[in-house]
C-alpha cells in the first residue's frame, strides 16, 4: 500500500508540473485561485482515467506478488525484478491515461484562458503534440525514480548490503542538508527585497552576470537583476554599479548586454564599473574587492543565489547585503533545477571553504 500512494503522490505531482505550467504558463495566472482552478481538474480526470483503466491495483504487491513469502532473491534476478515493477505499472494503460489528461488538460487550460482570464491563447497541433510529448518524458523518469525505490525496499529487507546501503544513504542525505541549513538561517538577515528597502548600509549594487540569449537580448532572469539594480540607482540608494559577467564570445557578452540595458534606462555610463571575467560567483566577489576596492556591496541576484552569494563574498572580504531580483515569474522547471542546484552548491562551496586546504 505504501508503494502506490507514493506512485499516485508523485504521478499526481508530475500531472501538475506538466500539465499546468508546461500547458499555460504562470505569468498571467500567478494568483493561487488561478493555480488551483487549471490543475484541480486535471487531477480529476487523471484519476478517472486511472479508475476506469485500474493503473493502480491497490491489493496486490507490485513486485513479490509471485514470489513465495520469505524466499530471497539473489543478485542475478534483478532483471527479472525491474521486469515485475515495470509490469506491475501496466505500462500501456498509463501512456493511455497520460495522453487522456494532457489532451483534457489542453483544452481546459485554453478554455479557462479564454473565459476566466480572458486571454486568448488558442491551440495548435503542434503545440499539443509537444505537450503530450514532452510531458511523458517527465512521467517516466518519475516512474523510473518510483521503480528504483521499490526495488531497493524489497532488496533492503532480503539483503544485509541493501539495507546497510539505504541507511548510510539516507545518513548522508540528511548530513549534507545541514551547512546548507545554518548558511540559509545564517545569512537570512542580510536579505531584502525591493518593496521593504527604505536604506542600504552599503552604495555599491554588484550585479551578478546571467544568461544571454541567442539574439543577443538578456534573459528575463539577467534582466531583472539589471532592472533591479537600476532601481536601487534611481531612488539614491547606491551610487554606483560593478556589471560583472562572463563577456566572451561565446556568452554573447553579458557585461556589455547589462551595461546597455542600465545606460538605456539613464543611469550615466559613469556610475557602472564592468568586470568581464565574473565567470562565477566565486570570481565575481573576488573581483569585486581586488580590482574596484570594494570591500562591501549590494548584491544583486535571485532569491535562490542570495544565500551562496552572500556567503561567498564574505569568505573574500566584501561585507554584503542582497537585493533579491525577482520581478518575473519564471518557468517553473527551471525555477525548480535553479533552486535544487544552488541548494547542492551551497554544501559544496561549504566543504570548499570550510574543510579543503
Amino acid at each position: 500500500m505504501f508503494n502506490w500512494i507514493i506512485l499516485v503522490i508523485g504521478d499526481l505531482a508530475v500531472t501538475a508540473l506538466e500539465g499546468f505550467y508546461m500547458g499555460v504558463g504562470i505569468r498571467e495566472s500567478a494568483a493561487v485561485i488561478h493555480i488551483l482552478g487549471m490543475t484541480i481538474p486535471t487531477f480529476g480526470i487523471w484519476l478517472l482515467f486511472s479508475w476506469l483503466l485500474k493503473i493502480y491495483d491497490w491489493k496486490c504487491n507490485p513486485v513479490s506478488a509471485d514470489e513465495p513469502k520469505g524466499s530471497q532473491r539473489s543478485f542475478r534476478d534483478l532483471i527479472p525484478l525491474l521486469k515485475n515493477v515495470i509490469r506491475a505499472q501496466k505500462p500501456f494503460r498509463l501512456a493511455a491515461v497520460w495522453f487522456g489528461t494532457s489532451l483534457f488538460a489542453v483544452f481546459w487550460q485554453t478554455w479557462y484562458w479564454y473565459w476566466i482570464l480572458k486571454l486568448d491563447r488558442g491551440i495548435s497541433l503542434r503545440f499539443t503534440f509537444f505537450f503530450c510529448l514532452v510531458g511523458i518524458n517527465f512521467l517516466f523518469f518519475w516512474r523510473m525514480i518510483w521503480s528504483a525505490f521499490v526495488m531497493l525496499r524489497i532488496l533492503a529487507r532480503e539483503h544485509l548490503l541493501f539495507r546497510i546501503f539505504c541507511w548510510v544513504s539516507v545518513i548522508f542525505v540528511v548530513l549534507y542538508q545541514i551547512p546548507a541549513v545554518i548558511l540559509t538561517i545564517r545569512y537570512d538577515p542580510q536579505k531584502y527585497t525591493l518593496t521593504e528597502i527604505k536604506t542600504l548600509p552599503y552604495d555599491t549594487a554588484l550585479v551578478f552576470g546571467a544568461g544571454v540569449y541567442q539574439n543577443g537580448t538578456a534573459s528575463s532572469v539577467l534582466r531583472d537583476r539589471v532592472n533591479t539594480a537600476v532601481e536601487l540607482y534611481h531612488s539614491g540608494l547606491v551610487k554606483s554599479i560593478i556589471m560583472s559577467g562572463d563577456n566572451s564570445d561565446q556568452s554573447r557578452n553579458e557585461v556589455d548586454v547589462m551595461t546597455d540595458l542600465a545606460i538605456n534606462q539613464d543611469v550615466p555610463e559613469q556610475a557602472v564599473l564592468k568586470d568581464p571575467a565574473g565567470m562565477d560567483t566565486a570570481l565575481t566577489c573576488f573581483h569585486a574587492l581586488d580590482q574596484f576596492g570594494k570591500d562591501s556591496a549590494v548584491l544583486v541576484t535571485q532569491g535562490f543565489h542570495t544565500t551562496r552569494a552572500l556567503y561567498t563574498c564574505d569568505h573574500y572580504g566584501v561585507k554584503a547585503v542582497s537585493v533579491a531580483a525577482d520581478q518575473s515569474v519564471y518557468n517553473i522547471f527551471s525555477w525548480l533545477t535553479w533552486h535544487l542546484r544552488d541548494w547542492i552548491g551551497l554544501t559544496l562551496v561549504w566543504i570548499n571553504y570550510e574543510l579543503l586546504p
